[in-house]
């Protein structure tokens, strides 16, 4: 799907005072014509003006994309710089004409110039952003459980030192941000919460309980009393005819250090009192919680769908920046369409204690689209699934089986944090 001719308008950085005007042509693209003052300072409070670049025709806003400044755990623990996409929207007169293609090719200048090789953003549609680049590199998964037949296998049930707490909202900021920053750098796909987002967090507004109750918060900590695992949910209250209880448990964030920790901390949200089900929104596509069921089946996958797309922009640093599980050498050509520049051939090599990635003439050993690499790069997606879908093309079987082996992850990518 492609824009049609452009016109002209003119493109430019918001002022702190314009963020209402700004930000309204998002609003109304996601069905909010008219925002609450409330929702508007919520958003503002972890806008980043400078990051901002918004349309206007005849001095009216009618299209904007801003960022987030996170960095993204990669796999093997270490960490980039990625500019969170976010706030993109564009005036319902004025779609199909060009503005999103602008702000895109301007936003990605921009987080080129800041030096950030890598983009990320969470879709509202899956078809928007792969023509800008962006790949599809990490799922997610919705599961719901029986929590009256949740039992764990004999041996399944675990026993870290430390304790459990439930916290009072106002003093649980600092406490889940320890536990968060000590979690954050175990799956690829984690990005940084900054402070603010766990004060915005925890105001919990009545407008994001869809029924259910005020939001609960428990941290796990370790025998020296430092967090180590968080979980946070609502309760949605339910009873039946003849007065027997059926709420549902909503859970919002759960990670842990470990994974006996954050069984723990399941146990914690399966064993809520009037409850008989607990579903999850945002879980790895590998959660082993299932596996430590007496009765597996009470366990239910409901969804797994796209989450976190990713933008590759500095090729060398991307690949030089992860980590990866065996050694080994790889010829990539990539084609950029959006961004020519990136397009070319690289050559990555493993096989020194810090991986190296240049620009090579050698003979490609996979040809893919930026995308694809997108795709590929946390281990979300092995190679050779997107080469049997026909967006790969390798040299050799041996070519595609070395790539999977180098670009694969463990345990799966994984971001629950949305922006």
């Amino acid at each position: 799907m492609e824009d049609s001719d452009a016109v002209p308008f003119e493109l430019r950085v918001p002022t702190p005072d314009e963020f209402a005007a700004f930000s309204l042509p998002t609003w109304r693209a996601f069905s909010m014509p008219d925002p609450s003052e409330e929702g508007i300072e919520d958003n503002k409070f972890l806008w980043e003006p400078d990051r901002s670049i918004g349309a206007i025709e005849d001095g009216e806003w009618i299209g904007g994309a801003g960022a987030y400044t996170f960095d993204l755990t990669l796999p093997g623990g270490s960490t980039l710089p990625a500019a969170g996409v976010t706030m993109v929207g564009v005036s319902p007169t004025h779609r199909r004409r060009g503005v999103l293609n602008q702000l895109m090719e301007r936003q990605l200048a921009d987080v080129v110039d800041l030096g950030e090789p890598l983009a990320i953003l969470t879709a509202s549609e899956s078809l928007i952003y792969g023509r800008f680049g962006y790949g599809l590199a990490v799922s997610h998964a919705v599961m719901e459980i029986d929590s009256t037949r949740s039992a764990f296998r004999a041996g399944a049930e675990p026993a870290p030192p430390g304790r459990l707490r439930l916290l009072a909202k106002p003093d649980a900021a600092g406490p889940l941000q320890a536990a968060y920053e000590r979690c954050r750098l175990i799956r690829a796909g984690a990005i940084t919460r900054r402070p603010e987002y766990w004060e915005l967090h925890l105001r919990d507004r009545e407008r994001w309980r869809d029924g259910a109750s005020a939001l609960y918060v428990a941290i796990h900590e370790d025998a020296d009393g430092q967090p180590d695992g968080l979980v946070t949910w609502r309760q949605k209250e339910s009873w039946t005819d003849a007065g027997l209880p059926r709420a549902t448990v909503l859970v919002n964030d759960l990670c842990a250090t470990t994974a006996e920790i954050e069984a723990v901390l399941w146990r914690l949200v399966l064993d809520v009192d009037l409850s008989t089900r607990v579903v999850a929104e945002k879980r790895p596509v590998d959660d082993p919680i299932k596996w430590r069921l007496l009765e597996p089946r009470r366990a239910q996958t409901n969804v797994v769908s796209d989450w976190l797309w990713l933008r590759v922009l500095d090729v060398p640093a991307a690949l030089e920046g992860r980590g990866y599980q065996v050694s080994g050498q790889l010829v990539v050509e990539v084609e950029d369409r959006f961004r020519p520049s990136t397009s070319g051939r690289y050559l990555l090599d493993t096989d020194t204690k810090e991986s190296s990635c240049s620009r090579t003439d050698a003979k490609p050993d996979l040809a893919m689209q930026i995308d694809d690499l997108g795709a590929i790069y946390l281990g979300g997606v092995a190679p050779s699934t997107l080469a049997a879908a026909g967006r790969i093309q390798a040299r050799s079987a041996e070519v595609l089986a070395r790539a999977d082996d180098l670009f694969a992850t463990s345990p799966a990518p994984f971001c629950m944090t949305g922006f």
